[in-house]
């Protein structure tokens, strides 16, 4: 009786034990996923709730301008300056071009270019736009400068090598694959090679260890994509060579990885982070080097496209936009790639 009982025991500790690692078993694919997202302790955005914004960094101020509200006059012209160690907002000089949205933006030797996008005066080119303007933040000054040699909106611009590269979008009838670089000491621009990935808008850049990938977007068939390429600038001779990401040589099949367009993308610590899109929450970290991709903590509240976004001191910042592109957001959050959820912060 007494071996009986042993039996008995021995099968009831086991049961137990399966039972207690079975209840301890945390099934929420979540809660695996790193990454912070919050916004206690930070303001919403400074101004008027929007989607479509261009959104930039110069030294340590992050700024979000122009895009598409619900004003009376609805595509805007007004830019806001965030100072993240105080956490105020400021309004800057306005945008000296017309009111729009889906316009592109970038920064070089501490000024902003701001140009592009669609501003519904369909007298001028159906409303699509291809001027551009200089914004220095050392005299809170705009000033025209060469205008972009085709009409579009949500074109794609990064900078490299000093000189600065616009291209993709749409224009109401046309997707576009052909980019433009430009020479701020020149104020020319000059086309280079054709993107190989096909004629897309809404396609995100980024720019880790000196070298710069374009990808996802809608493409000419309204399909979103999921396809990445690094882009050489001395490439053929200097106008430039694209080189197609090998999804097959990282830890993810291209197959598998979620297509999106009108993206944000960020850079921390020099790993890249793609981040929501058209009906997308979804965050993935990205590093070149070793052309790994990590799927981070989703976006805290929801869906999200169409935003404005900005790194500094290794904090990203995101907001504004919406889910499909209208009914914009005011709102403003942070994202902290190295520390655990907590979801306490979204408050």
């Amino acid at each position: 009786m007494f071996n009986t009982l042993k039996k008995a025991s021995l099968v009831l500790l086991i049961a137990s034990t399966t039972l207690v690692q079975f209840s301890c078993k945390n099934d929420d694919p979540e809660a695996e996923k790193t990454g912070n997202w919050y916004r206690q302790g930070l303001p919403s955005f400074g101004g008027s709730a929007r989607t479509g914004a261009v959104s930039f960094v110069i030294g340590d101020v992050g700024y979000i301008g122009t895009g598409y509200t619900n004003e009376t006059v609805p595509r805007v012209k007004d830019l806001w300056a965030y100072n993240a160690k105080s956490k105020i907002w400021t309004q800057a000089a306005p945008f000296i071009g017309s009111g729009r949205n889906g316009a592109t933006a970038f920064v070089l030797d501490g000024k902003a270019y701001v140009g592009t996008g669609y501003d519904a005066v369909f007298a001028t080119d159906n409303g699509y736009k291809k001027d551009f303007y200089q914004y220095d933040p050392t005299g809170n000054k705009w000033k025209a400068v060469a205008d972009f040699p085709g009409t579009r909106q949500y074109a794609t611009s990064f900078v490299s090598n000093n000189r600065a590269y616009v291209g993709l979008g749409f224009n109401g009838s046309n997707y576009y694959q052909d980019f433009y670089e430009y020479n701020p000491a020149t104020d020319k621009w000059t086309e280079i090679a054709t993107f190989i990935g096909g004629k897309r808008a809404g396609a995100l850049s980024f720019t880790v260890g000196g070298k710069t990938y374009v990808g996802f977007g809608k493409s000419n068939s309204t399909a979103y994509t999921r396809d990445l390429y690094s882009f050489d600038p001395a490439g053929n001779n200097g106008t430039g060579a694209w080189t197609r990401v090998v999804y097959s040589d990282s830890n993810t099949d291209e197959a598998d990885f979620p297509t999106r367009g009108y993206a944000t993308a960020v850079v921390v610590n020099e790993k890249a982070y793609i981040i929501g899109g058209e009906g997308k929450s979804d965050v993935w970290e990205y590093v070149p080097g070793t052309n790994q991709w990590t799927e981070m903590a989703p976006f805290a509240d929801g869906s999200r496209g169409f935003a404005a976004s900005f790194s500094i001191a290794n904090v990203a910042y995101f907001g504004t936009g919406s889910s499909s592109g209208s009914g914009g957001l005011d709102d403003f959050w942070a994202f902290d790639p190295t520390a655990p959820v907590n979801d306490d912060d979204n408050l």
